[in-house]
């Protein structure tokens, strides 16, 4: 029987070569560090490995090159964005109707939503197909990080946004939709390459999917910087927020009122269908847009919520009530003022637009009778402006489904008036330079400064603390979506290795997530000595620290988010307010491994009750504010929990005693771009194998000819595939250098920012 090779043979068996070449072509272009070495993707290599590989966001996923200018988006082209969203991020981003999800009807006949060909067959269907409008439901939830049932995942703590109640407002749906291509785009990004650290021995399938990620990981690294502003800074905070939270997007909530333009949903106003100061049974829940709703909150435990709607310019808080007239305030009153100033602060204005006025929505709006943004925050509660609901339309509903358990609605729903004009017709913003904050900066506009203002929602919705480096050494890693965090991952996801005998160890950090940072430290103790219990799935609690850490003097301050932080910041990092402390490491032997976390305490002040708060004598109510301020706060809804807590910790830092008395230099060993030279598999002892041993030569020469195959056949392949990807080799070594250059003026920068600390008190934080 003859022998043939196929070209995929001829690439796989040319692989040791190829790479051999690849890393000759290397350093031709650039020496290389004793200690670490950066690979420039191969990309014929890559394409021996044959198993899946996610494909990272491009500059077309988020707005298209040519034309970054946001346009209003009609139901069709949501609905087709929809789609997209949800075939390329499997793992981050969901797509459900309401109808699939609650066996709901779809409002509408026939001749509306006609995109959607798709009929939903339901209980409450008249007839075997249902036609109408979907209301679709997309949710975005790392399911990777957080498995479906896991303790992590019923922990998430959870934001609502809202498209569009009100139907011929049409800011809110387009503005939701590009906060969660943002989110997205950025999140898959971050989580290439998709290892916690490199595999040692590149001549593999894994190598090659190593290798694939990289350069996918660069190049859109580099697209989301030039095409978008977005920094390494701002890709990581995005990707955090897509990773540690939950969002679900109703982008067109009255979807029928949206895809004809009509307030209404046939002649029902959806914002005054929800069962809070209701007189008549029959006159709440009547509509679709406010069944969905009301199913959502049924089905989850949110905490912070956006309605998006038109008219005016204003961000407007409780209450808008009728028995709160004239200008009463909640109980939640401070923390709601913070928040609703923040989103007016970072949301910005433009071309004589000046900044969203703040306020409640009696004062600033109008009261109404069956509004979301009451009903939300007060239905758990506030119950004698209950009642169940009892509609007829569409066959009716049951009325169980508007009794409330005490968790269910005690969430901060704002109303967001977007703009004066319902339809404006222009000043709507682009995608470029999306996260400046800068008053009136040239692509500012109302679909913009929405999509920050969502942005502020998810990020304010739970306090979090991060370690930026040690020694003024930054770290590149912070939160990496779709990696497993099972057990003490955590371990080595955040690892530098610093020289013996230190006393004077310096940790930065940072904290975020809210406003005032009442209390933060450091705390330290050799990992053997840390508790089980402290692992990477779940906040500790007090009872599970033990007794092992050594702490810091605690310090005050505050996060960016803070008015006029700037005054009380002692150090301050590409705009963030940083914290500095200094530990004692010299106790520690060459190889022992030290676990490093941050924690802090946040927003204290939000207990405090102001003077005409109604109802009287009440504390706050809302699980934003309890959950960070009452640690005997706890609730559960259909599997979702909310616990109370004071102390919030950071995702530890590794910190590994080097065994080179001569080693002065603080190394980031957790840089999933380069291959380090420590052995993770032994947690006490560092490999000082120089770069040529790591992979390179052992792989190299350890390749041996396939049994049963000719030496002839597989020299002949090897020479073949080594012609085939020769001259795409040697067209790409500029590149590759040009890569190298840039990844070295990458570190240059890395230390001049660095050097953009400013530190006004350090002595004060040096404490052992």
């Amino acid at each position: 029987m003859s022998r043939t090779l196929s070209s995929s043979h001829m690439i796989i068996l040319g692989l040791p070569l190829l790479l051999l070449l690849d890393r000759v072509l290397f350093f031709l272009s650039s020496s290389s560090s004793s200690n670490v070495f950066v690979l420039a993707a191969a990309p014929a290599a890559a394409a021996a490995s044959s198993s899946s590989i996610a494909t990272a966001a491009t500059v077309e996923d988020y707005g298209g090159e040519k034309d970054s200018s946001f346009k209003l988006l009609t139901s069709a082209q949501i609905y087709n964005e929809l789609l997209t969203i949800s075939d390329k991020y499997p793992n981050l981003a969901k797509l459900n109707t309401a109808q699939e999800l609650f066996d709901l009807a779809s409002a509408g006949t026939s001749h509306d939503c006609t995109f959607y060909d798709h009929p939903v067959v339901t209980s409450s269907s008249s007839s075997s197909s249902s036609f109408g409008c979907p209301n679709f439901i997309l949710t975005i939830h790392d399911t990777i990080a957080h498995p479906p049932g896991s303790e992590s995942d019923r922990s998430l703590p959870e934001v609502f946004l809202s498209g569009a109640l009100h139907g011929n407002e049409r800011v809110g749906p387009t503005a939701v939709l590009q906060t969660a291509k943002l989110l997205l785009a950025a999140a898959q990004c971050e989580s290439l390459p998709r290892y916690y650290h490199p595999p040692e021995d590149v001549n593999t399938e894994e190598g090659a999917d190593w290798i694939l990620e990289v350069q996918q990981g660069e190049e859109c690294r580099k697209d989301l910087l030039a095409d978008y502003g977005i920094t390494d800074e701002q890709r990581r905070w995005l990707a955090r927020l897509v990773s540690t939270r939950r969002i679900v997007i109703v982008p067109m909530t009255n979807a029928l009122g949206y895809d004809r333009n009509e307030r209404t949903e046939d002649g029902v106003d959806p914002n005054r269908d929800f069962p809070y100061d209701v007189q008549k049974p029959q006159k709440c829940m009547q509509t679709i847009a406010g069944r969905t709703v009301n199913e959502l909150f049924q089905r989850h435990l949110f905490q912070m919520c956006l309605t998006f709607h038109a008219g005016t310019e204003v961000i407007g808080y409780e209450w808008g009530a009728y028995p709160y007239l004239p200008t009463s305030i909640s109980p939640d009153d401070t923390a709601q003022r913070q928040i609703s100033e923040a989103y007016s602060s970072f949301a910005g204005g433009f071309d004589g637009t000046d900044v969203y006025r703040t306020g409640t929505m009696n004062e600033l709006v109008y009261a109404v009778k069956g509004g979301m943004e009451d009903w939300a925050y007060a239905g758990s509660w506030d119950t004698d402006k209950m009642i169940p609901c009892e509609p007829t339309q569409y066959g009716g509903y049951d009325k169980n489904r508007t009794v409330y358990n005490g968790s269910t609605l005690r969430a901060f729903n704002m109303l967001i008036e977007t703009s004066n004009d319902k339809i404006p017709k222009d000043h709507l913003g682009s995608s470029r330079e999306i996260l400046s904050s800068e008053s009136n900066y040239e692509y500012n506009g109302h679909v913009s400064r929405n999509v920050r203002l969502a942005l502020t929602a998810i990020e304010l919705v739970q306090p979090y603390v991060v370690i930026w480096g040690a020694n003024r050494v930054p770290l590149k890693n912070d939160v990496i979506p779709t990696m497993d965090r099972s057990g003490r991952t955590c371990r080595t996801s955040k690892i530098m290795k610093i020289p013996q005998g230190r006393n004077d160890t310096t940790i930065a950090w940072y904290v975020g997530g809210g406003f005032t940072v009442d209390y933060t430290t450091i705390m330290y103790a050799k990992w053997d000595n840390v508790p089980d219990k402290m692992n990477c799935e779940h906040q500790p609690l007090d009872s599970e620290i033990g007794r092992s850490f050594r702490m810091v003097q605690a310090t005050t301050g505050s996060t960016r988010w803070k008015r006029d932080w700037v005054k009380e910041a002692d150090a301050v990092y590409q705009g963030q307010p940083m914290f500095v402390a200094t530990i004692d490491t010299s106790m520690y032997e060459p190889g022992d491994q030290i676990a490093v976390y941050a924690t802090a305490k946040l927003d204290q002040g939000w207990n405090y009750v102001p003077d005409g708060a109604k109802p009287n004598n009440i504390p706050p109510m809302s699980h934003i504010v309890n959950a960070r301020t009452n640690e005997n706060w706890r609730h559960e809804n259909v599997g979702k929990i909310i616990q109370g807590r004071q102390d919030w910790y950071s995702i530890p830092l590794t910190l590994v005693i080097s065994d080179d008395p001569g080693d002065v230099n603080t190394t980031d060993l957790s840089d999933r771009f380069i291959i380090s030279d420590l052995d993770f598999d032994r947690p006490h002892t560092l490999d000082g194998r120089s770069d040529d041993d790591i992979g390179w030569k052992d792989s190299i020469s350890n390749t041996k000819p396939t049994k049963g195959k000719s030496p002839g056949i597989l020299l002949i392949g090897v020479i073949s595939a080594c012609c085939v990807v020769g001259l795409y080799k040697v067209r790409n070594w500029s590149q590759r250098r040009r890569y190298r250059r840039e990844r070295i003026q990458s570190e240059e920068d890395d230390d001049a920012f660095v050097n953009e600390f400013r530190i006004h008190d350090l002595e004060l934080r040096e404490f052992s």
